[in-house]
């Protein structure tokens, strides 16, 4: 069976253009839509022409060909309505693939100082329940485009035919039915918004519910969370009864207004029936079909409404889909700079007003280790995110005579590689955590000597293909760690940026980590970011941090013996039992 690979059209904010992309089910659709609400009127007049043989036929052989003729036409028009429904639920099914894969990529190629503002719930929210709607609205659009458009103007023509007068009163209704439907139609897309947004806030909670069950357990917070779980899904259950109210609370009155012209129906061709201008088959066949086309005009205002209420669910999806909050990721060759320098750089967090760091200045040449340190909220991982140049920050970073900011975003991405003092592992086979399905063995075991990872892996069940799961649930925090570390080194970019990678490792094992770094350095400029300092002893610069300031700069053995700030956290450290370090 041949993959299907999903992609979205190169205007993927225009709705059309997925339609356009599949325009050979739609091609298919309309073809086999048309036939079906064509042949389908002769439905009824086969049925009444049946209807008629069987009252007046002389033999059995002319019921038997009227029946014939009847099983006949009706098969026909459902062998062309299977096509149409396959077809276009095909083309919906893509659809919505394409629409999650652009969302996605978009997410992944976001620029970091946007993506930090939007809600992970709203995200989940949008790509799984919005995209549905959108797709269903498009799906049920063209659907009723044949089986309402088409067939009510074939049923329309179809009784014109057999009176003109009884055509045009009866049908007075239908227009009033339309206007109707008009006139609500900015009370649905408001209903229907807020009803969305009362969903991504349910979403939200579930998500934070999921995701940090353990810390809810740990501080007893099962019962509040969920009573605020429950507050929300009350609102959103509040929302969507409102929004169908609106969308379908309507629908007896357009069947009481589409059920006048079947009672002027009935009172005109009932006396023609009696006068004996047509026969019982006829009307019949006659009131079938009018039947049909009133049933029809309250389809087509359900169909209304629930384009109305997929325009607010678009909108939502065009937020996370618009290519202008993208950037393209093309893989290049990362710069090799001979000296990093750092003037007045200032750096706030996307969703702080206030800065987390302040005119920080500081030079390091390539092949330099740097130990950045400082009390807990210092700005020690604010630095560390403003140094990989993904997010907006004052100031300047020059790498060699180029200011980060200057450099294309691939090739900042090939020349930085981050850990964050948090680091994810996802539920994925341990070598495949590290090196992203790449297949370069000579490199993994390189990573794997420096983060000291060896001998654990000897002691997996299943070695480097040890399946792990999510958040590394299934290592010790000490290994969660040094895979991640071991991920950050296999990008093999020139500077490493490493926030606490030795929180949770053994002082003999962050020594020798850091010794493998130093031998293994090839050029690599590594920062690293902690509130342990027994391992800045191996390093060629330290750098004191406080208040998003540095207060203090020169090496280990100077900072050690010079009372400040470094000074005072190693006296604390070995007074509360820590790490012994000599002055």
């Amino acid at each position: 069976m041949k993959k299907v690979k999903f992609e979205p059209p190169k205007e993927r904010e225009r709705l059309l253009s997925y339609v356009i992309k599949y325009h050979m089910q739609f091609l298919t659709t309309a073809i086999s839509g048309i036939f079906f609400n064509s042949a389908i009127v002769l439905g009824p007049i086969f049925q009444g022409k049946l209807l008629d043989a069987a009252t007046v036929a002389t033999n059995v052989q002319e019921i038997a060909k009227a029946g014939l003729e009847f099983i006949g036409v009706t098969l026909s028009f459902q062998i062309a309505r299977f096509f149409k429904r396959y077809y276009v639920r095909d083309m919906a099914n893509r659809m919505s693939g394409d629409m999650r894969v652009g969302i996605m990529e978009s997410i992944l190629n976001m620029d970091l100082n946007v993506l930090e503002r939007e809600k992970p719930g709203d995200m989940m929210a949008t790509t799984m329940g919005d995209v549905d709607i959108v797709v269903e609205a498009v799906r049920k659009t063209i659907t009723e485009l044949w089986d309402t458009g088409v067939l009510m103007l074939a049923y329309w023509v179809a009784l014109m035919r057999y009176d003109i007068k009884i055509t045009l009163i009866a049908s007075i209704p239908i227009p009033l039915v339309i206007l109707l439907t008009q006139t609500m139609k900015k009370t649905v897309h408001s209903k229907a918004k807020d009803a969305r947004d009362a969903t991504s806030k349910t979403t939200t909670q579930i998500r934070k519910l999921i995701s940090q069950i353990d810390i809810m357990r740990l501080y007893g917070r099962e019962e509040a969370e969920i009573e605020r779980l429950e507050d929300k899904l009350t609102v959103q259950a509040d929302k969507n009864v409102i929004l169908s109210i609106f969308k379908n609370g309507l629908a007896p009155v357009y069947s009481v207004l589409a059920s006048l012209g079947i009672v002027v129906v009935i009172y005109l061709g009932g006396n023609k029936v009696i006068d004996g201008s047509w026969t019982i088959g006829i009307f019949t066949a006659y009131i079938a079909m009018f039947t049909a086309l009133a049933v029809r005009t309250t389809t087509a205002a359900k169909v209304f409404n629930i384009q109305q209420g997929a325009k607010a669910s678009w909108d939502r999806v065009l937020g996370l889909i618009n290519v202008e909050n993208t950037v393209p990721v093309q893989s290049v060759e990362g710069l090799k700079p001979k000296e990093i320098a750092v003037e007045n750089l200032s750096f706030k967090y996307p969703t702080s007003e206030e800065y987390a760091i302040q005119n920080i200045s500081f030079k390091a040449s390539t092949g330099m280790i740097i130990g950045i340190t400082g009390s807990v909220g210092s700005g020690k991982s604010a630095l560390a995110l403003a140094l990989t140049g993904l997010y907006d920050y004052d100031g300047k970073i020059f790498l060699g005579n180029v200011d980060l900011k200057d450099i294309p975003y691939e090739r900042k991405l090939a020349t930085i590689t981050y850990m964050g003092h948090d680091p994810f592992l996802f539920s994925d086979t341990l070598k495949n955590n590290i090196t992203w399905n790449d297949d370069d063995n000579e490199k993994l075991d390189k990573v794997l000597y420096i983060a000291d990872l060896k001998q654990d892996i000897e002691d997996f069940e299943n070695g480097i293909n040890t399946e792990i799961g999510e958040r590394g649930t299934k290592v010790s925090g000490g290994q969660r760690q040094r895979i991640a570390l071991a991920r950050a080194l296999y990008k093999d970019a020139n500077i490493a940026i490493l926030d606490d990678p030795f929180s949770a490792v053994d002082i003999n094992t962050e020594a020798k980590i850091i010794e493998n770094l130093r031998q293994n350095q090839d050029g690599r400029t590594i920062f690293i970011f902690s509130h342990r300092l027994h391992a800045f002893k191996y390093t060629d610069m330290v750098l004191v941090l406080d208040k998003g300031k540095i207060v203090q700069s020169g090496t280990h053995n100077e900072l050690i013996n010079t009372e400040g700030i470094y000074s005072k956290i190693i006296d604390s450290q070995q007074f509360l039992g820590g790490e012994s370090v000599e002055k």
